[in-house]
């Protein structure tokens, strides 16, 4: 053989190799890719198991209508104590924190001037009856006088409008006695109810204003809900009504009952003011706290009930994955109302006879047949 025959030789069982080699692992493939559908066919017609426990029956049942609501605590009888004087404070007998009883002495103002003026007019009423009782003899004398035709008629007359006008002096000076006696009164402030003193704005010395703010003072033996709720729910509230409420910080439910709606909404935010009186005693510590609740309507809803752990996707479509037919599969459904407390969707859509699937699944498991392991 010729020289230049050899590296065709070697070229052609080159090429000759290389095809071998490709159509090997052609076949390889094609072996991986039957294996892999065979795979994929054997698993999609492989039972789900599912655990007994993670599927729930569906019950026809209901849920109290609610609607939310925020407000606070506050005393029924509560009130601010203001100066109806101006005067310099001579004694302050109550603090922040301090147990006061109806008509206790509070504050002592300076009220010297007032009692002088007190004093100047019980004698000028004094005076003034002193007069009275004069001229009620006089009008006397000159009437006995009259009959018996020592003086004429019109002296007589005279007399009895100047008793007349007497009396009425006397009221006037009367009424200015009660005039100082308030004025003097009032230098003695003492507390209209009975309840702790939650504010004091008043020190020994200090000068006051008339209309100036001392103390405030709250009952916490009787307490309620002052809470709003949108105009738009006026329709869901009456008085009488029963409510649930939480206090800020305390997890226990507490009851209450409507007591009164405001007439009218809020100009500012629109909301309807309404009050309401709590059914268990509360500790007073509670006055001034926020609190939460929901007002319990009258009508129920009607529907399935269900976990609501198994609904997916609750605000936009939601769904639940169900064992029906023995089968997975994905259920639109509409919900009617959430109860967080309890942890229940009120839901329609659904079939008797379905199971509630606690277990997420796949597109690609839908339609699976399922194996219940008890």
């Amino acid at each position: 053989m010729n020289d230049f025959m050899r590296p065709k030789i070697k070229i052609n069982s080159l090429l000759m190799f290389i095809g071998l080699h490709l159509f090997c692992m052609g076949l390889l493939g094609c072996d991986k890719s039957s294996q892999q559908q065979q795979s994929e066919k054997t698993s999609s017609t492989t039972p789900i198991d599912i655990i007994a426990a993670d599927l729930v029956a569906v019950k026809q049942g209901y849920l109290q209508q609610k609607t939310t609501f925020t407000g606070s605590i506050q005393a029924v009888n509560h009130t601010s104590i203001q100066s109806q004087v101006s005067a310099t404070v001579l004694q302050v007998s109550a603090d922040v924190g301090q147990m006061v009883n109806k008509g206790q002495l509070l504050v002592q103002l300076n009220n010297q001037d007032n009692a002088a003026r007190l004093a100047q007019a019980k004698a000028n009423l004094a005076a003034a009856e002193a007069q009275a009782t004069l001229d009620r003899s006089l009008m006397d004398r000159k009437k006995r006088l009259f009959d018996q035709g020592f003086i004429a008629k019109l002296e007589w007359e005279q007399s009895q409008v100047e008793y007349k006008a007497q009396l009425e002096n006397v009221k006037a000076q009367q009424a200015n006695v009660d005039i100082a006696a308030k004025a003097a009164q009032d230098a003695v402030i003492r507390s209209p109810i009975s309840g702790y003193v939650t504010s004091r704005q008043v020190n020994v010395g200090q000068t006051i204003a008339m209309g100036q703010t001392l103390f405030d003072i709250v009952d916490p033996s009787q307490l309620e809900i002052k809470a709003n709720l949108a105009a738009s729910d006026q329709g869901k509230i009456a008085v009488g009504q029963k409510i649930n409420f939480r206090i800020q910080g305390n997890p226990t439910l507490f009851p209450a009952q409507i007591s009164r709606i405001s007439p009218v909404a809020d100009t500012v935010s629109r909301n309807i003011e309404f009050f309401a009186r709590p059914q268990t005693s509360l500790k007073q510590l509670s006055i001034g706290a926020f609190v939460e609740g929901e007002i319990i309507q009258q009508g129920n809803i009607e529907g399935q009930l269900i976990p609501l752990a198994s609904v997916q996707d609750v605000q936009k479509n939601p769904f639940v994955w169900v064992v029906r037919d023995n089968k997975i599969q994905r259920v639109n459904i509409d919900v009617l109302q959430l109860d967080q407390q309890q942890e229940l969707a009120l839901v329609k859509g659904l079939h008797a006879d379905d199971q509630i699937s606690l277990v997420k699944f796949t597109p690609q498991q839908q339609d699976r047949s399922v194996h219940i392991e008890k």
